[in-house]
């Protein structure tokens, strides 16, 4: 299944009667998504049910029981964000968005030739939609073309005084059987790497010189909605999205390049990456973490990737990038720096995120490895590189013993406390 969203749908051919109608509505949904928002978070439910019951005694409203649901739902997936990436400050709603589903919103076929379709939108009075035209431009045509199953649901926006619509489209397809592995590593150097060696995108300069901007920028916003919450006036927004589209678009266009120079019959091993376990000793790289925008790579790197037909896995990134791909000796250092690798086993030197893909690669089907927690990952790379001992020193031959001695102390200490046998081999 593959689904694919058409966005700025304009609903500009609409009367202002009805846009009058449909603002009132936003007005009162919003509000009303914003307080279950607050209810939620100050009794600290962080997985909410999006089907338990409303809490209507706590919010009154005039809106239906359908249009709450909605907005309840709404605000369950929003605190669930929150608090799945770790936030403090509690979230404030300043962008007009109505998530509706076919019970609020009905999206109905047009039968004359000047719209395309028309949107069904209760409003606050029970018994009297609005009816709203859409009419598609020549892309939005393409794609229902090639998705053509219409979802239910419909996002609605309001930015800048203009109303917009948001469909989801959606295509079945059996995936094509793969005859090889590719390992995909999701980096800070090259936005991604390749087990075959190639590496695609690069935070470039004008990416780091925009993200220097954007951050001088926030701080001056932070000092103005400072004095502006003093003076009780309501503060400004501290997002950039000129940056944020510029780094969307760089990562787009890497992972299309990329998805072009796949071999036919490839499957593509990811890593589960989990941006906010990841953390960096300098600020520096906070923000380009920021700017790198991983999460957002690994989510559109899986929507092209199914958009394609081509198969893939998450596996378990777990010391990938401290793990020799030739011997499977892992140790902290044999990452030398964020881009260079080179094992003190058996002296392999790569680059740093081509070794890791290669590793991930090898996961794909290590069932055992994919099904373990984060903290045991490492035990069960070392007894496995402890059974090849052998081989690895047949590897190392004409390194310093002495270097490999060292290095092997620092293997897996977690195992060598399980396992005080490590000190005969």
């Amino acid at each position: 299944m593959v689904k694919k969203a058409i966005t700025h749908l304009k609903l500009d051919q609409a009367n202002p009667g009805k846009l009058r109608k449909l603002d009132q509505l936003a007005l009162e949904h919003q509000r009303v998504v914003q307080a279950y928002v607050d209810w939620l978070i100050e009794r600290q439910i962080d997985q909410p049910n999006k089907y338990a019951d409303i809490p209507e005694q706590h919010v009154p409203t005039p809106l239906s029981d359908r249009w709450q649901r909605c907005a309840w739902q709404q605000a369950c997936g929003i605190v669930q964000s929150w608090y799945a990436n770790g936030r403090e400050t509690p979230p404030v709603l300043r962008n007009i968005c109505l998530q509706a589903n076919a019970n609020v919103v009905v999206i109905e076929p047009s039968h004359t030739p000047q719209f395309d379709f028309w949107l069904r939108i209760s409003t606050l009075e029970a018994g009297n939609p609005v009816r709203v035209p859409i009419t598609l431009y020549n892309r939005a045509k393409e794609t229902i073309a090639e998705f053509p199953k219409l979802c239910t649901g419909v996002t609605l926006n309001k930015r800048d005084g203009q109303w917009y619509a948001t469909f989801v489209v959606e295509r079945r397809g059996a995936k094509a059987q793969s005859s090889q592995v590719i390992g995909v590593d999701i980096g800070m150097v090259s936005i991604v790497s390749t087990s075959g060696g190639q590496r695609y995108g690069q935070i470039s300069p004008e990416l780091r010189k925009r993200l220097e901007r954007a951050v001088e920028k926030h701080r001056r916003k932070q000092k103005l909605n400072a004095c502006l919450k003093r003076k009780d006036i309501p503060t400004v927004d501290l997002g950039d999205n000129r940056t944020n589209a510029f780094s969307r678009n760089e990562i787009g266009r890497a992972l299309n390049q990329m998805l072009d120079e796949l071999l036919k019959g490839s499957a593509v091993a990811l890593e589960r990456l989990s941006v906010k376990d990841m953390r960096f000793k300098s600020r520096q790289m906070n923000r380009v973490l920021r700017a790198s925008q991983l999460g957002y790579v690994r989510d559109k790197l899986k929507f092209k990737l199914d958009e394609r037909g081509i198969r893939y896995r998450s596996v378990q990134p777990a010391y990938s990038s401290q793990q020799c791909s030739h011997c499977g000796f892992t140790f902290s250092l044999n990452r030398r720096s964020q881009a260079e690798f080179r094992c003190l086993w058996c002296g392999y030197e790569a680059n740093a995120d081509e070794n890791a893909a290669a590793n991930l690669a090898e996961r794909f089907g290590d069932e055992e490895l994919n099904l373990l927690p984060f903290r045991e990952v490492e035990t069960v790379l070392a007894m496995r590189f402890m059974r090849r001992l052998p081989d690895a020193r047949s590897a190392s031959a004409g390194l310093d013993t002495r270097v490999n001695e060292v290095a092997y102390l620092h293997l897996g200490q977690s195992a060598r406390l399980k396992h005080p046998w490590h000190s005969c081999l």
